[in-house]
């Protein structure tokens, strides 16, 4: 992984200072922006600002798992989307079927998803290691039909929302605006479950013998390390991962067949804009994603009272943002904000 060494800081000053003049003047135009749209309405901005950043926190916990699973291992897991839409499943069942208060099934519905991950790695994925990619996309795709239809059989198609936890309800004063208790646990919790992640793989023996594996499994193994198993824990962790960030947004957002095919798209733009191979770049390009869905509108909409001209209001800008800002990064870094050099280039 292109992270995974210190030095973090120091590589991203370096690629910062190498961007050039063009991007440097898109950067202090995006930030003349931002302030104007957060002089002109402050209580807005700010509310956007958080939403964003709850939002993009949702997507570095689905994609983290992704780029888990894509870095370490080499599977362009198509399916990780299901896992993320079961941990919703899971997480509503457990609470309204068999009356599990909301953090015991924080707990519980994350290990249910892992399980579910654990049975698609040695049943199909394993067989899949060091193929070529497209097979494990075919493969996973395939997957993630059947774990829809499934849920559509076992749920029904509409969308499903447990209750939210009283403790959770309400929020928090912040003069201009109020912040939702719940939003700030999403966060509190996505953050934490981040830090956990980056530390297991970059300073623990397990994740040193599992990025040693992918670099030169026949030698990892030589010196006794259980490659399959080391596998198969890995994807289990990544699995884990996308059902907690299902769990956090089903009391929130509810969940429906649908959620497994937006997600699991959104988590490929976060990837690629964040670089595969890369775990920072993942939580860089979730928050960066998740801000700018939620605040360019509020962008467009302060510039048009500016300027007096209401067309730039363009409604549902905001679904397109995601794949703007992929295709800007792209053109300026092919490889991502933090890719390894020689991926997708």
């Amino acid at each position: 992984m292109s992270d995974a060494t210190p030095g973090v800081v120091g590589r991203t000053q370096r690629r910062l200072s190498a961007l050039s003049p063009a991007t440097g003047v898109g950067v202090a135009l995006a930030v003349v922006l931002l302030g104007n749209a957060a002089v002109q309405e402050t209580g807005l901005f700010i509310d956007q600002a958080i939403g964003g950043l709850v939002y993009g926190m949702i997507l570095v916990m689905v994609s983290l798992g992704l780029a888990l699973v894509l870095g370490l291992m080499g599977v362009v897991n198509f399916a990780h989307g299901a896992l993320f839409m079961l941990g919703g499943y899971f997480t509503f069942t457990v609470m309204e079927s068999y009356g599990l208060p909301f953090l015991g099934a924080l707990v519980v519905a994350p290990l249910l998803v892992g399980v579910v991950g654990i049975a698609m790695e040695v049943v199909v994925l394993r067989r899949l290691y060091g193929s070529n990619p497209i097979i494990g996309l075919l493969a996973t795709f395939g997957l993630t039909l059947m774990v829809e239809e499934a849920a559509r059989f076992v749920w029904g198609a509409s969308g499903l929302q447990p209750s939210k936890p009283g403790y959770l309800t309400g929020g928090t004063d912040l003069v201009v605006t109020q912040v939702g208790t719940y939003r700030l646990f999403t966060v509190f919790v996505s953050a934490l479950s981040v830090v956990a992640v980056y530390y297991l793989i970059t300073n623990t023996d397990f994740g040193l013998s599992v990025r040693a594996g992918v670099q030169d499994g026949e030698m990892t193994e030589f010196v006794g390390v259980n490659l399959p198993v080391r596998f198969t824990a890995m994807f289990f962790l990544g699995s884990v991962i996308a059902g907690l960030g299902g769990a956090l947004r089903v009391v929130e957002f509810g969940v429906d067949p649908g959620t497994a095919e937006e997600f699991v798209i959104l988590a490929f733009v976060v990837v690629v804009i964040g670089g595969v191979g890369s775990l920072f770049g993942s939580v860089v390009a979730g928050l960066l994603v998740g801000w700018a869905q939620f605040l360019v509108p509020v962008v467009l909409s302060s510039l048009a009272v500016v300027t007096g001209i209401s067309a730039l209001e363009i409604q549902g800008v905001g679904r397109l943002i995601p794949f703007l800002v992929m295709i800007v990064v792209l053109l300026v870094r092919p490889r991502g904000l933090f890719g390894e050099e020689g991926l997708l280039e």
